[in-house]
């Protein structure tokens, strides 16, 4: 058995999306000060680096990531890898050529390698899930899908007016959990990997940052 990390260091001024605030790390104590020790303090958007949605990031009432049981976190999840460029959708047919179709309560991971890019301007511009792809998974019996992007929908520029987030109200509409900002899928892809997904339980939280680790 082997661990591979598929979660984003945090640091000040990471990527992110235009409407969150910039990390923050703040020094209270330091040894180096003459204290008796060291004491840190973070300023975190829930939706900054990897990460896990909970439905009430786009459902008025929707569980919050607090109220998630621990057990949804945790399963036997399938790596599709897929190839698809910047604006492009990716398709059902994409996922069950990337790797074994998922059974009914596996997980999924869609591997683009768009992680490659992460402190790139390129990494905002990227693929999207179809709507077809997330109502296929509400339907398949997926509880969990995670994507190597920082959203499975459209990017920002993208975007046209009245935009409502499709992806996003399907998948967490039926409580499907959604993990973005994943990393290091490549040479997963076409695999079933055991997933841990835990996020930090933040009582009324939209999301919560998570170490996200597949064993292998």
């Amino acid at each position: 058995m082997s661990l591979v990390d598929l979660s984003h260091q945090i640091w000040p001024g990471m990527p992110k999306i235009p409407i969150l605030p910039e990390v923050e790390r703040h020094q209270i104590t330091s040894i180096a000060d003459g204290a008796p020790m060291d004491i840190s303090a973070i300023t975190l958007a829930l939706h900054v680096g990897t990460h896990v949605d909970a439905p009430s990031h786009v459902v008025a009432g929707g569980k919050s990531i607090d109220q998630i049981p621990v057990e949804r976190f945790e399963g036997t999840a399938v790596v599709a890898e897929v190839d698809r460029k910047p604006g492009e959708e990716i398709t059902v047919d994409d996922v069950l050529a990337g790797g074994p179709a998922p059974q009914r309560g596996e997980f999924l991971l869609i591997a683009t390698g768009w992680s490659e890019k992460f402190t790139s301007p390129d990494y905002a511009d990227h693929p999207s899930l179809s709507p077809e792809l997330a109502a296929w998974a509400v339907q398949r019996g997926i509880p969990f899908v995670g994507v190597d992007m920082i959203t499975p929908d459209l990017p920002v520029h993208r975007r046209g007016k009245g935009f409502d987030f499709p992806v996003h109200r399907t998948l967490l509409g039926a409580e499907v959990l959604i993990a973005e900002n994943l990393t290091n899928l490549d040479g997963l892809g076409g695999r079933r990997v055991r997933l841990r997904a835990f996020p930090l339980a933040i009582l009324g939280g939209d999301a919560g940052p998570a170490r996200i680790l597949a064993e292998i």
